[in-house]
């Protein structure tokens, strides 16, 4: 039996960081959103776990192999998994947590041997936004990510995304940003996301990682201001980045506007999954 999975990017619409947690982490409140750029994992069984990726070089220990090896220590299930990579890296858009997360769906719908806290814990002990994306959809969520509240939107949002060629490193990024951050006001923007009102969300959308992510690649502003010009009703960088979206009214005008972005490392128009 071969399963295939589809490994979904998300975007952040949202993103406050609170504090520095004890434990190292920080403390977030964000509003995550998948989209329909996505990886391709094909999953079968097998008494080991093998990983193949094309369209990417990945090491040899990554989130697919972490995630398939912890499910393995708890059930006694192997796979062999082949993974087509689509979604950049260093963008942040959750393309190695989105792939953990297919790998564990499809772990499960052939073995069927995990419950649902067990997937979880496995999908938090690879990676924070792995439990947001084992679910998918739109979901506000708290703690290091792991916290959802999943709530309907009121109309299918497009997006163009585009990403400069550099990336930004995370750990650098969180050593350079100064705390406390301004608040983020997460539940108006559940609220005109939920009313499907892009005007109201559009001035609550805000990534208070953007400043200090722009110090380290400056292409991350530029792109913005291209995505404004060309009729974003928004644009922001997503996670750590360094991938920048503008929100668009329509798919007609989404595709109109992404030959404004054409220079870019990776660009593309995608939709609200």
């Amino acid at each position: 039996m071969i399963i295939e999975e589809l490994a979904l990017a998300k975007l952040n619409l949202t993103l406050g960081v609170l504090y520095k947690r004890e434990d190292g982490y920080h403390a977030l409140d964000t509003v995550m959103q998948t989209v329909s750029l996505f990886d391709r994992v094909v999953i079968e069984k097998s008494r080991t776990v093998e990983v193949h990726v094309t369209g990417m070089t990945l090491p040899q220990e990554n989130t697919m192999t972490k995630a398939a090896a912890l499910y393995k220590q708890a059930t006694g299930c192997g796979a062999k998994i082949r993974c087509e990579k689509r979604i950049p890296a260093e963008a942040g858009m959750g393309g190695g947590s989105a792939d953990a997360a297919a790998v564990l769906r499809g772990l499960q719908r052939l073995h069927r041997m995990a419950d649902d806290r067990t997937l979880r814990e496995i999908a938090l002990a690879v990676g924070a936004d792995v439990p947001f994306l084992l679910r998918g959809g739109t979901a506000r969520c708290e703690g290091v990510g792991e916290i959802l509240t999943p709530f309907a939107l009121g109309k299918r949002l497009w997006f163009v995304v585009a990403k400069p060629q550099q990336g930004v490193s995370t750990r650098e990024l969180f050593s350079r940003l100064p705390l406390p951050r301004p608040r983020v006001q997460t539940l108006s923007a559940v609220s005109a996301l939920a009313r499907g009102d892009l005007y109201a969300l559009a001035p609550l959308m805000q990534n208070v990682l953007e400043p200090a992510a722009i110090e380290l690649v400056p292409e991350i502003g530029v792109l913005k201001q291209k995505l404004v010009d060309a009729g974003a009703v928004a644009a922001q960088m997503t996670g750590s980045g360094s991938a920048v979206f503008g929100l668009f009214e329509s798919e007609d005008a989404a595709k109109a506007a992404l030959p404004a972005v054409s220079d870019a490392a990776f660009s593309t128009v995608c939709y609200s999954l």
